[in-house]
């Protein structure tokens, strides 16, 4: 599966706050690998900085939608066209609405640099990308019912139902033929029917849980089976429910092995889940380009 937010900065240098700081642990770069003033300050006044900003803007775009449906806002600031043909830049700023990208659903992501100095360095050799600088973004997503639906009707979830389905089937206890989410009073349901091969017989399974976050990951909490007519191990009911968690599972596309993802918040509210974190790529990190 494609990894959307590696792309999103990958592609930011093909094209050449509401974080006033940084994350506790993360220090924003110096701005020492900068042009001199007078390079920028002539770019300022021959205006070819704004039109670099905007060609680089549109090009982002563009790629974007090459990766993920959607309706895109991309808001670009460099300092100078010679610092962002370095890879260097003051900000970026990415929203999109009613996105598809990787199997994933989303109503609203929004994207923002923590930090006013990012230096990427693109080898269009090797494609490659060096991360010059620590690199930190700011994320905020809203995820409605609709969404999760249509994320787990999808084929990329549908391999987490599978690989459940292969344990249940080898020791012939269990197959999870249907599953869906609804979110009902500010909590979330997960409803599953499931087949048992030894008593030939199908039941629907409701299990009611809060969502919480605990040292920056999502989780399904207080977990609890609505049926009475059926009597679960609820510790087991609440690993498999988040390892099948189709929350974390939505924020996968903004995961990489060289993207630490951190939940700050996640609340359920008027039949959507708002979730909120930051992404941080370290410095030196190199990652491959793919066309």
């Amino acid at each position: 599966m494609k990894k959307f937010l590696i792309t999103l900065g990958i592609i930011t240098l093909t094209a050449a706050s509401a974080y006033a700081g940084c994350e506790e642990d993360f220090m924003c770069p110096s701005q020492t690998q900068l042009s001199g003033s007078f390079s920028r300050g002539l770019s300022t006044i021959t205006g070819t900085n704004f039109l670099a900003s905007k060609t680089a803007q549109s090009i982002l775009k563009s790629q974007i939608k090459k990766e993920a449906r959607g309706d895109f806002d991309v808001k670009l600031k460099s300092y100078s066209l010679s610092d962002l043909k370095a890879g260097r830049f003051k900000s970026l700023e990415i929203t999109g609405k009613n996105i598809i990208a990787d199997d994933v659903y989303l109503s609203l992501l929004k994207l923002k640099t923590l930090c006013d100095y990012n230096y990427i360095v693109y080898d269009k050799k090797n494609k490659t990308a060096t991360f010059k600088e620590d690199f930190g973004m700011a994320f905020a997503t809203s995820i409605t019912e609709d969404d999760l639906n249509n994320t787990m009707n999808a084929n990329g979830y549908k391999e987490l139902i599978d690989e459940i389905n292969s344990l249940g089937k080898s020791y012939k206890l269990f197959n999870i033929t249907q599953s869906k989410a609804k979110l009902r009073n500010n909590q979330f349901l997960y409803v599953f029917q499931v087949a048992f091969p030894f008593i030939n017989t199908k039941q629907n399974i409701v299990v009611s849980s809060d969502v919480n976050v605990s040292n920056g990951k999502l989780y399904l909490s207080h977990t609890r089976v609505i049926n009475d007519f059926i009597s679960v191990d609820l510790g087991k009911v609440s690993d498999m429910l988040n390892y099948l968690n189709p929350l974390s599972f939505s924020l996968s596309i903004l995961e990489n092995k060289d993207a630490t993802l951190t939940v700050k918040d996640a609340v359920i509210k008027d039949n959507r889940i708002d979730i909120d974190g930051t992404i941080i790529v370290l410095k030196d990190v190199v990652t491959e380009c793919k066309e």
